[in-house]
């Protein structure tokens, strides 16, 4: 038997190399073709959101598979799409990976707020509507149910708001 030559050894690594280079490109036109076809079903799951189409729009956002797209904008309207459809506690979960995403985000701190009041829990709530505060301290919606989530943490804790009028100079309502 006769030892194969360099040039033959040169040509099947050759082969084997333009094989793997292939596979490799076919790998990469894959994913950027799941890539696009990710990122048209969350822009059409937006706009159907936009629409008020929310079983829709739900539909399209949960069709798009996990991990192809790092985009907040995903799990903030799948969440949102929960919270018009009523469905506050599927919300939570997607809230948290848009909170990931991008944590200074006020549109997700808002959503936070809300479904957390939805679900009586006005502590937590407040405490979205104050995080979206430190970020812009113009956010007079956030200012302002911030304020009503902590009227509404007193009537539940069974505490009375106490009038000024009623307080002596060191704060204290003994007279």
């Amino acid at each position: 038997m006769t030892k194969p030559g360099p040039i033959l050894i040169v040509v099947v690594a050759l082969v084997v190399a333009l094989a793997i280079g292939g596979l490799f490109h076919l790998y990469n036109t894959g994913q950027q073709e799941t890539r696009a076809q990710a990122t048209a079903s969350l822009d059409t799951g937006i706009a159907l959101f936009r629409e008020k189409k929310y079983i829709e729009s739900l539909a399209k956002l949960q069709s798009i598979p996990d991990g192809v797209i790092q985009d907040w904008h995903l799990p903030y309207y799948t969440a949102s799409a929960h919270v018009m459809l009523k469905d506050y506690q599927s919300s939570v979960p997607e809230l948290e990976k848009a909170l990931a995403l991008n944590p200074q985000e006020p549109l997700i701190l808002f959503e936070f707020g809300v479904v957390y009041y939805k679900l009586g829990k006005p502590g937590l709530s407040k405490g979205y509507f104050a995080s979206i505060v430190e970020i812009d301290p113009t956010h007079e919606e956030a200012k302002g149910l911030m304020d009503i989530m902590a009227e509404l943490e007193r009537k539940q804790s069974g505490e009375t708001p106490v009038d000024s009028s009623q307080k002596d100079g060191n704060g204290d309502n003994s007279h």
